[in-house]
């Protein structure tokens, strides 16, 4: 009887199973490797191919070139881009990885425009950059508490306004200053400063900058005839004392108005022609 009980003893579900596939037909044999191999490609692309692509061709901050800064920006700007932008969780191997790293560097206030992204061997890369130019620095009265009294926003020839902290007190001095009455910027660094005057006044110092030892020009202000111009017009004054009338932005100018590439030319004539005479009074352009 207790045979007879062994020959009838419930079978357990793994043996049974594997009873089954034992008498199962040969076309059972093809199935289960091929199962083998779809279950292990949907696990390398889930899994391993994100593993072995953080750990041997993840981007690094080391392995990331770009274009040399100016001497008037103060610290290198791709460990920020990198840390901001999370580009330790790219790839080399996405396609997309040089398109994500343009628009990465492309947000920072310091750049002007990205030209190229280039994946080089080895997971380097090159970025090539054009780096915004600061013109002058914005006279206002602070509206922050931590700053008290005079302070000035750094701006490029566009109006956007640059990373201020990063210039000295002797640096911010040095540059043309713009006075413009009861104004402020309306956005953060990197965005433009939000008045057309600014942005006006940005296009007349980044025309004159390059003659401004020159020039002497120390400062560019509002003239009186703007409350009746269709577009701001500007004075500036020299370091000796002298003023000129500069009259609208490069590109806006009215009807009959020099251009600005005559305008430099009869300043410089005129500057010229007084050199060891005392300032005469203001000079208008015409």
């Amino acid at each position: 009887m207790k045979g007879d009980d062994r020959n009838h003893e419930p079978q357990r579900p793994a043996r049974r199973i594997l009873q089954r596939l034992v008498k199962a037909p040969a076309a059972w044999a093809m199935v289960w490797p091929a199962a083998l191999v779809i279950g292990g490609y949907v696990a390398w692309q889930n899994w391993g191919a994100e593993h072995v692509s953080k750990k041997y061709y993840a981007i690094t901050p080391e392995k990331i070139h770009v274009t040399a800064r100016p001497d008037y920006i103060d610290k290198d700007i791709a460990p920020v881009v990198y840390s901001d932008s999370r580009l330790d969780q790219l790839s080399m191997l996405d396609p997309s990885a040089a398109a994500r790293i343009a628009s990465a560097f492309s947000f920072h206030p310091w750049v002007h425009r990205v030209i190229a992204v280039r994946k080089l061997p080895g997971g380097e890369v090159d970025v090539h950059l054009q780096y915004r130019r600061p013109v002058a620095m914005v006279f206002v009265i602070s509206r922050h508490s931590e700053v008290q009294g005079r302070s000035f926003f750094a701006i490029d020839e566009d109006g956007v306004l640059l990373p201020t902290t990063e210039f000295s007190r002797e640096e911010t001095m040095n540059y043309i200053h713009i006075e413009v009455p009861d104004v402020y910027p309306t956005g953060g660094v990197g965005s433009t400063f939000g008045d057309v005057r600014i942005t006006g006044a940005a296009k007349v110092a980044a025309a004159i900058e390059p003659h401004r030892a020159i020039l002497k020009l120390q400062s560019i202000r509002l003239d009186e005839t703007s409350r009746t111009a269709p577009v701001p017009q500007y004075e500036f004054s020299t370091s000796d004392g002298r003023g000129f009338f500069w009259g609208s932005p490069p590109g806006e100018e009215m009807y009959g108005e020099p251009k600005s590439e005559i305008k430099i030319r009869q300043l410089i004539e005129r500057i010229a022609s007084e050199a060891g005479k005392a300032p005469s009074e203001r000079i208008g352009l015409k």
